[in-house]
């Protein structure tokens, strides 16, 4: 008598699990009638057939280098494979370790004994080359459903991106979700770092599937295109599938920010506010960070062009101190946000935003979202409790959802007591003037465009988010300050002051 081992599969595309004991039980019974031994079974449920990437089908293969059993019985070969190439390789693997392969119910080319079977080898590839048409023929169906269905806008299974759910086939958006999601983008366009934007989505207790947001979700969320309502498939791109909550320029923006950031990344040891703003005014190469250790030991920071620094174009642009540069611009920018006019315009902005948001309550809404999934899972934990089950587990999560839920009515009660609370005109005043002072880098983010760099001016284009409209229609004005800029020269060492005409665009 010989031992054998069973390998089974069944399809997600057209079986079920009673597929597998419909297969176990034919192969049993043959092996009965051929006096064979069954010492092992493998199998894999809901996997395809097209490819021999399946784990209990890798396995027995792997197997079958040390096994007792000298024969693989299946059903039937599509079970084996389905792909003609793959199923003569392994076929191989099989046979370079002195096991065969055998059908349940079809002839196959080697009989138990090991002889040839002539008509077998005949029907064993036809068998093969049905399943495989088989297979192609039925995925080429299915696509084009998928096709055909997402064109009418219906969606087709997958992830479902957060800020959107699911109802009869087609997407929605989900408002609460889909306001945080803006914020994310609005934050980030606005040069708030991502750690940052975290951290201030965890004070308003906001969070992702019940645990704070990771860094790799966001810069996902900021990388989807889906938000703007453009689904990729292939080569193939559907815009009626997800409701487009993103507006297509600030996703532009975001693109081109996470773009830049990629190709220069900050400074771990110092933060150079101007990265990425600045360029040069002779070659028009960008001006990049740049450091030198003097005999002292004490570590001097620069803005140096990175056309001289690569022998660009004869450029000699001399490099410029960090703390020097950065304070002239820092300066001029608050100055510009301090004029009166400026002031106005922004706390009016602010005052009704305030309105606005008092009148959503989005926050408080999102906290008393998230406290009634907390109620609703520590609901089911205590029915699994009620019903015996109890493990060290559940009481630990039952200890993490009370826990949760009193954080979270706390957070509510605070932003109820917000909600009728409003910030009078000269109190934003006072926090404007204070948020000027403290967020720098904020500031240069927003407000400033670019900055073009010279050895005698520095020419700095301000954006202007205050209007709307076409640049053309905005208004700006323009005018000229005479500033001095200490200078080292190089030769002498000897400081003078140069004059640097500042062109501010506001």
């Amino acid at each position: 008598m010989k031992c054998a081992a069973i390998y089974a599969r069944y399809s997600s595309a057209s079986q079920t699990e009673q597929s597998i004991e419909g297969q176990l039980h034919v192969c049993n019974q043959y092996a009965k009638a051929n006096d064979l031994i069954i010492v092992d079974t493998y199998i894999d449920r809901a996997t395809t057939g097209t490819n021999d990437n399946r784990a209990a089908f890798q396995q027995m293969l792997k197997d079958s280098e040390n096994a007792t059993w000298e024969v693989v019985l299946v059903y039937a070969i599509d079970r084996f494979g389905r792909n003609s190439i793959e199923v003569a390789l392994n076929k191989q693997k099989l046979k370079n370790n002195k096991k065969i392969l055998i059908s349940a119910t079809q002839r196959t080319s080697e009989n138990l004994d090991g002889t040839k079977n002539l008509d077998g080898i005949l029907l064993e590839n036809v068998y093969i080359g049905i399943a495989e048409y088989y297979s192609a023929e039925l995925s080429q169906k299915i696509l084009r459903g998928l096709t055909e269905s997402r064109k009418k806008g219906q969606f087709c299974g997958g992830k479902v991106p957060y800020g959107y759910f699911v109802k009869d086939k087609k997407v929605y958006v989900d408002e609460e979700n889909a306001k945080v999601v803006s914020f994310i983008y609005e934050q980030y366009s606005a040069g708030v770092y991502v750690p940052d934007i975290i951290c201030k989505l965890n004070e308003k207790g906001i969070l992702h599937n019940g645990k704070p947001f990771a860094l790799n979700t966001v810069y996902a969320i900021l990388r989807n295109e889906r938000y703007i309502g453009i689904s990729r498939v292939r080569d193939e791109v559907y815009t009626n599938i997800y409701p487009q909550i993103i507006p297509t320029d600030l996703y532009e923006k975001v693109r081109k920010k996470l773009l830049c950031n990629k190709i220069g990344s900050r400074s771990v040891k110092a933060v150079y506010l101007l990265r990425n703003k600045i360029k040069c005014g002779y070659c028009g190469c960008p001006i990049s960070a740049e450091c030198g250790t003097a005999k002292n030991g004490y570590v001097v920071r620069y803005y140096k062009c990175i056309g001289r620094k690569k022998h660009r174009n004869g450029c000699k642009k001399q490099p410029v101190r960090k703390e020097t540069l950065e304070k002239l611009v820092l300066d001029n920018l608050k100055d510009a946000m301090n004029n009166p006019q400026t002031v106005n315009k922004i706390v009016k902005g602010i005052m009704k935003l305030q309105e606005q948001n008092s009148k959503e309550q989005t926050i408080l809404k999102l906290l008393q979202k998230e406290k009634k999934q907390a109620e609703t899972s520590l609901n089911n934990l205590v029915k699994a409790i009620e019903r015996g089950i109890v493990s060290l587990a559940t009481n630990k999560r039952l200890n993490e959802l009370e826990s949760l839920i009193k954080d979270l009515d706390e957070k509510i009660a605070i932003e109820q007591n917000k909600a009728s609370f409003m910030l009078s005109e000269n109190e934003i005043r006072r926090y404007y003037t204070a948020a000027i002072e403290q967020e720098s880098q904020l500031l240069i983010n927003y407000f400033i465009k670019e900055i073009t760099l010279f050895d005698d001016k520095i020419i700095i284009t301000y954006n202007n988010p205050l209007n709307e409209g076409p640049d053309e229609n905005r208004g700006f004005s323009f005018y000229e300050k005479m500033v001095f800029l200490p200078y080292t020269v190089p030769q002498s060492g000897q400081t003078i002051s140069l004059p640097l005409y500042m062109i501010m665009r506001i």
